[in-house]
């Protein structure tokens, strides 16, 4: 993948919840739109938790941006599915949400020497697009104040 890296982790069956908050923030970050980081994080994940049931070691998922994308890649040992509707409810899933992002957002699968590498990728934003978000507002300078609790008089 070529652009900056913005996460790259080995994990297993257990960690697919980090997985999806990782891959979740990094969208975030890279200022994936809303209405498609929803779509694409739940697209990783479900690669991500198909390589966690039938891949081998090592398992990686990497997130990097650039020339106007978000690329996603989950690598795994193990053999590339056959062509056509890949195997298991999961890819298939992953397949729809991609689909329902629209082009140029794209899915790839390839074998590689070492397993298997799934591609997903998705448009990011121009440059005039809404601000990438940034830290919380400042508190007011004059905060409300609550009078201080006064016990009741002694009878």
């Amino acid at each position: 993948m070529s652009g900056g890296l913005r996460l790259r982790m080995e994990f297993r069956g257990p960690e697919l919840p980090l997985v999806r908050a990782l891959v979740e923030e990094a969208s975030l970050r890279a200022r994936l739109p809303a209405s498609v980081r929803g779509a694409f994080g739940q697209a990783a994940v479900e690669f991500a938790t198909d390589a966690a049931a039938r891949g081998a070691d090592p398992r990686v998922v990497e997130l990097r941006s650039g020339d106007g994308e978000l690329l996603c890649e989950v690598t795994y040992g193990g053999a590339v599915p056959p062509p056509g509707r890949p195997e298991g409810h999961g890819p298939g899933l992953a397949e729809s949400l991609i689909a329902g992002i629209g082009a140029p957002a794209r899915i790839d699968v390839r074998g590689t020497p070492h397993g298997t590498t799934v591609t997903l990728s998705a448009p990011l934003p121009g440059p005039l697009s809404d601000p990438p978000p940034g830290p919380l507002p400042a508190p007011s300078p004059d905060p409300m104040r609550t009078p201080p609790a006064t016990a009741p008089p002694a009878r």
